[in-house]
């Protein structure tokens, strides 16, 4: 499979995860009065949520061409699925990274920093 037909298979499977998560937030409850709604309170934060959905599909689509393009998904089916995935999968990843402590800053007891050794 060409490395563009697994990144439109990802673009097609986030697509239809965002769809799903969409319509989920977007049910009618209670509170609503059994009316369906948008997924924001307000409308000034209807490009916010505009913003999150276009960056997780680009993100389902470039690893789906990622996974194409390493010989990791070789089928249409295995495209969709890592764009369906991509989201948990890049959560997954970034779990993996180990953050270590920071050096003390020595610039915090009222110094500078520098050291004069001519003294």
């Amino acid at each position: 499979m060409s490395l563009w037909m697994a990144a439109m298979w990802g673009l097609v499977g986030s697509a239809v995860a965002e769809a799903l998560n969409l319509s989920g937030m977007m049910r009618p409850t209670s509170e609503s009065g059994g009316r369906w709604q948008w997924p924001w309170r307000d409308r000034r934060d209807a490009p916010i949520v505009v913003f999150a959905v276009l960056l997780r599909t680009v993100a389902g689509t470039g690893l789906a061409a990622a996974a194409g393009a390493g010989g990791l998904a070789t089928t249409a089916f295995a495209s969709f699925t890592f764009g369906v995935a991509a989201p948990l999968v890049i959560a997954k990843m970034f779990d993996q990274v180990r953050v270590t402590e920071r050096p003390a800053d020595s610039g915090r007891d009222g110094t500078s920093g520098e050291h004069d050794d001519a003294a």
